[in-house]
């Protein structure tokens, strides 16, 4: 079963919020609206009674302190075509006036179309016929009573009821149209959001392919997305470049291997053939070469383990002063021959690591310090401990590190200058052991350089 695309559920999932909320709204306010028009249906009903109330006592003065017959019954029909059903009564109590006996038909049907009307709009409405009394008075005076009938406790009028659905219909309009937008909305942003997914899911694929230049244009939009485009061409470029690094890598490892090769088979041919003898100074050639080949390949060994995780250390407390002067007299000889100066100025600090790891960092960089200053140069080695930590800098007078080199310089088996034999440069896979033996120390290798000017390496590790 195929899974909904993105595009589909954010659509959806807007649509159904807008609905869900606007349908809770229409549902809050038609209840507020039907409770706020009951009320005004009820206050309505009992002004209309306060009023006839008030028209038979001003009558009654206007009569000449009397009742009239013939306008009680005017006011009595009148009253009953608005649905009330009057009946008069003198101050002693006689029935001046009764609509029901006036025209019972009439006040039967008309409570029922009442009640008819009610109950087809409210199945469950609850009423029935209803009196209430009004006692009238002149200067407070009794001058009768009034009975006023109604279909009770409150009934609507046709005028009443076409608002009401009135007011329905646009409601149901308006939750039609705004279900309308909320998906033609939800679609637009589905589409602005997904857009850049689908182009990300496009570019990934291109790359797996192996096409590392590909990349995505960056366009405005939530961070997220941004951060997702921007992290995927940086990925196509580290990959690129690591695809460009692993190249150069098989043209090194095969320029590394070949020259020893093909001096040992041109010997060993040589020595088989018997043009040549087999003396000890043929024989120590091809021992050195295959000690190259040897440790190319330890080289390749010990990054393998460091790239798999399998780099153990054995720590202990590790006191950097002898650590460094103790492989600053080691390179005595190869700087004294070379006339590049070395001075060693450490502070005594202890930190916890592994002598024999630290001690192949701190040999690799004053080996490449050495090799990369001429003669009459200097090396500098000097310590200083800032916020529970320790630096450790080397710092050279030599040729410098080009700053497009510089962000890669650490990468396995990169290599900043490209001419290198075998003679002067390593298999470039140096730097990168040494930042993953500080790195597994918890600490921090970096490096700053100026072409020409030297380079300063700076490796801080923790104190505990």
């Amino acid at each position: 079963m195929k899974s909904i695309r993105l595009k589909a559920r954010l659509s959806l999932a807007f649509f159904l919020v807008v609905a869900v909320m606007f349908a809770a709204i229409s549902f809050a306010a038609n209840g507020l609206l039907a409770n706020q028009f009951k009320n005004y249906a009820i206050d309505k009903q009992n002004q209309r009674i306060a009023a006839f109330a008030d028209l038979f006592t001003s009558r009654y003065v206007d009569w000449g302190n009397r009742w009239d017959l013939a306008g009680i019954e005017s006011i009595g029909v009148n009253a009953l075509s608005e649905g009330y059903l009057i009946r008069l009564k003198d101050q002693d109590g006689r029935i001046l006036w009764d609509a029901q006996v006036h025209n019972h038909g009439m006040c039967s049907l008309m409570l029922a179309n009442i009640a008819e009307r009610m109950q087809s709009q409210f199945e469950n409405f609850q009423g029935g016929y209803t009196e209430q009394t009004q006692a009238l008075t002149v200067a407070g005076a009794s001058i009768g009573s009034i009975d006023i009938g109604f279909y009770g406790p409150y009934s609507y009028s046709e005028v009443d009821l076409a608002f009401l659905k009135r007011l329905n219909q646009l409601l149901l309009l308006a939750a039609v149209l705004s279900m309308a937008i909320a998906a033609i909305l939800g679609l637009m942003i589905a589409r602005q959001l997904t857009g850049p997914i689908t182009r990300a899911i496009q570019s990934t694929r291109r790359i797996a392919d192996g096409h590392y230049s590909d990349r995505i244009s960056e366009e405005k939009g939530p961070r997220e997305l941004s951060e997702l485009t921007s992290s995927i061409n940086s990925l196509a470029e580290s990959l690129g470049r690591q695809e460009t690094m692993r190249k150069q890598l098989t043209s090194d490892i095969a320029h590394e291997l070949r020259t020893p090769l093909a001096v040992l088979q041109s010997h060993l041919e040589a020595m088989i053939d018997g043009t040549w003898q087999a003396d000890q100074k043929r024989l120590e050639s091809c021992h050195g070469e295959v000690v190259r080949i040897s440790s190319l390949v330890n080289d390749l060994d010990k990054l393998t383990q460091i790239e798999q995780g399998n780099l153990a250390l054995q720590k202990e407390a590790v006191d950097l002063k002898a650590l460094l002067t103790r492989i600053g007299l080691n390179f005595q000889r190869d700087f004294a021959s070379k006339n590049v100066q070395l001075s060693i100025q450490a502070e005594p600090v202890v930190v916890q690591g592994d002598t024999d790891k630290l001690s192949q960092v701190f040999i690799n960089l004053l080996a490449n310090a050495l090799k990369y200053t001429h003669s009459g140069g200097s090396v500098r080695v000097f310590t200083r401990v800032a916020e529970h930590q320790v630096i450790v800098s080397i710092e050279d007078t030599g040729i410098g590190i080009a700053p497009e080199d510089l962000i890669q310089i650490f990468e396995r088996f990169y290599r900043a200058d490209k001419s290198r034999t075998r003679e002067t440069g390593g298999s470039g896979i140096g730097l990168a052991i040494v930042k993953s033996i500080v790195e597994a120390h918890g600490g921090l290798v970096t490096v700053e350089s100026q072409p020409g000017q030297g380079s300063v390496f700076q490796v801080t590790l923790p104190l505990e």
